[in-house]
């Protein structure tokens, strides 16, 4: 008696089976573009859609860490965010289910301000997350700490800088990293929860042009960091930074901030890219230093 093998889109859809307590089975299955780290696709049939990220095993942690990220976002009421169907791990590939939602590129930008201050609104008593989680593909360490400039420089920058001067010269950091963190420790921000990678690639819009984000990388920590990366990739549209202060202010000293908050994520790119992104690491060196 031959026994034929399951595969992971079997699998895949008694996973949903079981999580949506009723029989689905894929009857399209399209791949869908945009994503640089995972394979991304939309399973449907004629009464559901779902999209699911396939990976390696040894992005299981990555998955588990998104499912965290989005709940947390969830939990504030602010945005639309994809709910969690399932995930779970298939011979050698781990899959994140979620519900797929039809999404526009635009949307109403002075909505999308409201509800990220609304966002920034929920707060801890220190700076961190549950948990670790991944900006991208590398390993965002979250330990609770009660001083903003000691995680922002031992969580964030140290570790990027370490990795990169593992294969690059970038010379001494040592008194940088010095005076960033006596410059956010006057800053003293209260311990935001921040989505923690919001660039214009994980916003997207519903089609009555109301706000939906996803990929976080959340953690605890200045409000602002959400701010400056909208800023990195991309201007804000104008009124945008105004609309956000109606309901969350900007203190003075965030045109260094910014540049100081974007400093992790250009080395994030350096160490996952190469190519220019290093030169650009080697320029805020001097650039924040000089501002410092």
């Amino acid at each position: 008696m031959n026994i034929k093998k399951m595969n992971i889109w079997q699998e895949i859809d008694n996973a949903i089976s079981e999580s949506q307590r009723e029989l689905f089975t894929t009857e399209t299955r399209e791949m869908l573009s945009g994503g640089d780290i995972n394979q991304a696709y939309c399973l449907s049939n004629k009464q559901n859609k779902y999209f699911v990220k396939i990976n390696t095993v040894t992005c299981e942690s990555m998955f588990l860490a998104e499912s965290q990220g989005l709940n947390a976002l969830d939990s504030t009421n602010s945005f639309r965010i994809p709910k969690i169907i399932t995930q779970g791990v298939f011979e050698d590939k781990a899959y994140l289910v979620l519900e797929f939602i039809e999404l526009k590129t635009t949307g109403n930008t002075f909505e999308f301000a409201k509800a990220l201050a609304n966002l920034h609104l929920k707060t801890h008593t220190n700076f961190g997350f549950e948990s670790d989680n991944f900006i991208g593909l590398n390993l965002q360490k979250n330990n609770w700490c009660e001083n903003w400039g000691e995680f922002f420089i031992n969580h964030r920058l140290n570790p990027q800088l370490k990795k990169l001067e593992a294969i690059n010269s970038i010379g001494q950091t040592t008194k940088l990293l010095d005076n960033i963190r006596e410059f956010l420790n006057q800053h003293k921000p209260k311990p935001s929860l921040v989505h923690g990678d919001l660039w214009q690639g994980n916003i997207s819009y519903l089609n009555d042009g109301m706000p939906v984000i996803y990929d976080p990388a959340c953690y605890y920590g200045d409000h602002e960091v959400d701010l400056a990366m909208l800023e990195l990739f991309g201007a804000h549209e104008i009124g945008f930074l105004k609309q956000y202060q109606k309901h969350h202010a900007i203190q003075p000293g965030y045109s260094i901030r910014r540049e100081i908050y974007n400093f992790y994520h250009i080395l994030n790119h350096a160490n996952m890219f190469g190519g220019g992104y290093v030169q650009q690491s080697l320029t805020l060196i001097n650039t924040i230093d000089h501002l410092l």
